[in-house]
């Protein structure tokens, strides 16, 4: 609890500023709302409006509604959504604490844990609330299947299977995760399936049901564009011999890199061998979520979008960091200190993508006329980490009017009639996106004021309650450090 409460308060308090509808409003809480109007509509034997769905279909939707609700109710429907995905990516911190406790030391548990929650994109993505609801339940039922023992009762197992239901229909994308749930699905009935297979077959024809729900949900946004695949086939590669490159890309490409953007996951490349041989169902459960994931979005021209860093491999962070728990369970710091160095580079590379909006880039590409998705990804002109940078140098500096030409190098001499590179004012693009930073040197009253206190009061608590985290876990660390 202490540590769910910690990084709460902490990710609360660098929310954006989304007060009154000025934040990004996603296509769920459009249909979500529409969907509240319609039923109440409905309840009072009025007409309903055309109901329009998201294109990730209905599951998602019905998780936002009660945020949705109480939006309507308190301040606006943006500023109480923004709450969402900052609540799902702390319950997901928790729940990886809560796994790497069952399998390492509470010294080893709490650096990983804090070394996810601020040294990757589980950080910024807590604000822009993409990602955030797949990667929870993926990891949370890995979590019922192989951290727990065998689930006996009814109630358990209704619940996993929810849980795996909602894992796989949360994206459109998430039917690729089949491979990963079928095997936690396995790895709770191998041993004693004879037993216990009407247990085996509820779960499977549970997490069945969300998978034909979610197909018919999807159908209504999805078909009058000529179907999802004839959609994704506008965005897949031509040439098999892209796919290897694609995959390393995914994973070490020096602007869209998962690695980039998550440094300390890098030690999982000798952790998964290591833990191989004491938690081997662990080890194939992440690597089924990374695999899957990695080789859907290498068949495509561009493994990742406009949006913060390698945004389709925010499902890996998680069980990664488990890997390595796993891997090295105690905590020798000749092992730890180099994993240590990774996760505070990664705490300097998240920092930037908490600060600024996401959008600032592309908005920066737009004014330069280079916004391609090609330029977007490959380009280190637009490396978002570089730009994020300088916009925070001109920021600490009062955002003076600052000239930058995002310029390119022509191979030798520009073509005849090439225009010349467009220069852009990074004063516009230099402001943060949390509502506290925005409004530190300005008056707030009113309902502003009380959100500017509660986002300090949020910091605050955040930082000390952190710090009561480290001081229990050292005398932990001390303890079992002693009876052993």
């Amino acid at each position: 609890m202490l540590i769910f409460l910690a990084v709460f308060a902490c990710y609360l308090s660098l929310s954006p500023s989304t007060v009154g509808g000025v934040g990004y409003i996603s296509e769920e809480v459009g249909s979500g709302s529409l969907m509240l109007t319609n039923f109440n509509a409905w309840v009072k034997h009025r007409p309903m409006l055309p109901m329009v769905w998201s294109r990730h279909g209905p599951l998602p939707v019905l998780l936002d509604l009660p945020f949705i609700k109480l939006g309507k109710m308190i301040v606006s429907v943006d500023f109480l959504m923004s709450f969402e995905p900052v609540l799902l990516a702390a319950i997901l911190v928790v729940i990886l604490f809560v796994w790497l406790r069952k399998l390492a030391s509470p010294g080893v548990s709490l650096l990983l844990t804090l070394a996810g929650a601020f040294g990757t994109m589980l950080w910024p993505y807590a604000y822009i609330g993409l990602e955030t609801k797949q990667s929870l339940f993926i990891f949370f039922a890995g979590y019922l299947a192989l951290a727990r023992g065998k689930i006996r009762g009814w109630p358990g197992l209704i619940a996993f299977a929810i849980v795996c239901g909602a894992a796989v229909t949360l994206k459109s994308s998430g039917i690729i995760l089949l491979p990963a749930v079928g095997y936690l699905v396995y790895a709770q009935f191998r041993d004693d399936w004879r037993l216990r297979w009407r247990q085996a077959a509820v779960v499977l024809i549970a997490i069945g049901s969300f998978c034909l729900l979610d197909a018919l949900g999807r159908k209504f946004i999805w078909d009058p564009s000529g179907a999802s695949a004839q959609v994704l086939r506008g965005w897949s590669i031509d040439s098999p011999l892209l796919y290897i490159s694609n995959a390393i890309g995914v994973f070490g490409s020096p602007t869209k890199g998962f690695f980039l953007y998550a440094p300390v996951l890098i030690a999982s490349i000798w952790a998964i061998p290591r833990a191989w041989r004491s938690n081997r169902d662990i080890v194939v459960f992440v690597l089924l979520v990374t695999g899957c994931m990695t080789g859907l979005i290498s068949i495509l021209i561009v493994q990742a979008d406009e949006v913060w860093g390698c945004r389709y491999m925010h499902i890996a962070i998680a069980p990664l960091l488990l890997c390595i728990g796993a891997a090295w369970p105690r905590l020798e710091w000749r092992k730890y200190l180099p994993i240590t160095a990774m996760a505070l580079l990664g705490v300097a590379v998240s920092f930037l993508g908490a600060f600024y909006y996401y959008g600032n880039r592309a908005g920066a590409a737009g004014e330069a006329h280079q916004n391609t998705m090609q330029w977007l990804v490959g380009d280190p002109v637009w490396n978002e980490i570089a730009l994020y940078a300088r916009a925070f140098s001109v920021w600490r500096n009062g955002c003076p009017s600052t000239p930058w030409t995002p310029a390119h190098v022509w191979v030798w001499s520009a073509p005849p009639g090439a225009q010349p590179w467009k220069t852009i004012d990074l004063q516009t693009y230099c402001r943060p996106q949390s509502f506290l930073l925005q409004r530190w040197d300005q008056p707030a009253e009113g309902t502003l004021g009380v959100i500017f206190r509660m986002y300090l009061a949020s910091l605050v608590i955040g930082v000390i309650l952190l710090v009561l985290a480290i001081i229990r876990t050292v005398r932990a660390e001390r303890l079992q450090e002693y009876r052993s």
